[in-house]
């Protein structure tokens, strides 16, 4: 955050850590020995060392489909820094960056995962009592391409009452500081004084639940502006064809994607989803018709986008212009065909770098928007733009 808005991230920082725990530090990795044979029945988790963390606070280890356990043991405490947390549910919020997870809680496997499902929130205690003692067990198994990570390990209490549990108070208030410094940064003073005014905050006084209520309702009302935008969201996946594993996986991938997808789609009816790759949908008409029949009818519905353009994603930089022009034509054929969508869309957020002919082929096959993500990934020339006009270069003349 800015330096004018210290006030503000000091309080976000104060709200979080009254109901929320970092478990990062608290992981004890099982001794080789225990590693190899499982650690389901393994004691004495106590005398486990304590896991290294790499400069990204990520618990890490080598690729190539190494398992690794970790274990904690965690007594839920009387307060979470000040804030009393009896009766408070308990969640475990969890990231990580692995071909296959698990989570064991007191012994029970309650949650598996993979590198497309890799984000959960177990539900640990309805009513945490002080005193109880939880088991965590996690069992990670690393990528053949890459090294696996325990990227987030945090323990949330969530409030029972009308008031939200702290720290949601304190992402509100940073989502609030993160808009006002964007959009509306004449908000910022106001935001900054009301921080100030609550900077003296003792969550253990019992007046603590009324000034909270009175930080929602001022935050309510400098926040007015947010509820004047409306922000679309679309969910989305992204396969990579081949990279760095066989193609049958590939398949593997995607079939549990598209049939996750349907199984969100019916059971929360407001999520739109999008996915390029004609490549894939014709794997699925071919090799899984009935799967192929309900993507269409979402698509018919107008809840399933179809983001293509080009046939896959391809690579950007070295192949030639008849490549790409084959690319657009398999793909907005397919589309069109099959389909029923003539793509405007290159959805391209997974290629590293974007020849200069592009916009001209693009716009020869009927598609007037290009979407990436990677023109951020870069430490040292920073590209100046989010949202822009691309033009091609002017046609150059060439003199005998």
């Amino acid at each position: 955050m800015k330096a004018d808005t210290a006030a503000i991230a000091a309080l976000v920082t104060l709200l979080r850590r009254q109901t929320e725990v970092d478990l990062q530090p608290h992981w004890r990795l099982a001794p080789a020995t225990v590693q190899a044979e499982g650690c389901l029945i393994a004691q004495g988790f106590e005398t486990w060392s304590i896991a290294e963390r790499n400069e990204k606070q990520h618990i890490a280890w080598p690729r190539g489909q190494k398992t690794l356990w970790l274990a904690c043991c965690w007594t839920i405490p009387d307060r979470c820094d000040r804030w009393p947390v009896a009766d408070m549910a308990l969640r475990l919020a969890l990231t990580w960056w692995a071909e296959a997870a698990e989570v064991y809680v007191d012994g029970q496997l309650v949650q598996t995962g993979d590198l497309f499902d890799c984000s959960s929130r177990v539900l640990l205690r309805d009513m945490a009592q002080p005193g109880d003692r939880l088991q965590l067990l996690l069992r990670l198994v690393s990528p053949g391409h890459d090294d696996g990570a325990l990227v987030r390990s945090q323990l949330i209490f969530e409030s029972s009452t009308d008031l939200p549990e702290l720290s949601f108070l304190g992402q509100e208030l940073a989502v609030v500081n993160s808009f006002a410094e964007q959009l509306q940064p004449e908000l910022l003073p106001k935001l900054e004084a009301i921080a100030q005014s609550f900077a003296d905050l003792d969550c253990s006084q019992a007046d603590t639940a009324d000034r909270l209520a009175r930080l929602r309702d001022q935050l309510a009302a400098i926040a007015a502006p947010i509820r004047q935008r409306r922000v679309s969201l679309l969910g989305h996946a992204h396969l990579d064809l081949a990279w760095l594993w066989p193609v049958a996986e590939t398949w593997e991938a995607a079939q549990r994607t598209f049939e996750s997808v349907l199984q969100l789609q019916a059971a929360f009816p407001e999520l739109t989803f999008g996915h390029s790759t004609p490549a894939l949908y014709e794997w699925i008409e071919r090799n899984r018709p009935d799967l192929f029949v309900a993507i269409q009818a979402q698509i018919a519905a107008g809840r399933w986008e179809v983001n293509a353009g080009p046939w896959v994603e391809p690579e950007l930089n070295l192949v030639s212009a008849e490549s790409l022009v084959r690319q657009l034509l398999y793909g907005q054929r397919y589309s069109t065909e099959t389909l029923g969508v003539q793509n405007r869309v290159a959805w391209l957020p997974d290629s590293f770098g974007f020849c200069w002919q592009l916009p001209q082929l693009l716009q020869q096959a009927g598609i007037d928007t290009f979407v990436t993500q990677k023109l951020r990934w870069n430490d040292s020339t920073q590209f100046p733009h989010g949202l822009f006009r691309w033009r091609r270069p002017m046609a150059v003349k060439c003199w005998r």
